[in-house]
């Protein structure tokens, strides 16, 4: 299953919008058959913060706890690809 971030739009910067992604995601990805592993694709977003990135992410994992969570389509933008490497850096601290 993939999840196309850019349909949130191509600069996502609050918790509010990350809550409401969360919510038509979960639309989505509950109308499809195959959940095991959940793709968030994220090419075509230009700019995400931290605080949608969290609120996003981890309410897709409170979800969807015994699916596999890949984060995808980051790697041509350092702006998401940072935002996204120091929340994982985060997470282990």
């Amino acid at each position: 299953m993939i999840v196309e971030v850019r349909k949130f739009g191509n600069i996502l910067n609050s918790r509010p919008s990350g809550r409401e992604a969360v919510l038509i995601s979960k639309q989505i990805i509950n109308g499809s058959k195959d959940i095991n592993e959940i793709a968030l694709d994220f090419n075509g977003v230009e700019v995400i913060t931290p605080s949608f990135a969290d609120e996003f992410i981890s309410g897709i994992k409170l979800l969807y706890p015994s699916s596999k969570i890949k984060i995808v389509g980051m790697e041509n933008n350092p702006v998401i690809k940072e935002v996204l490497d120091s929340m994982e850096k985060d997470k282990d601290s």
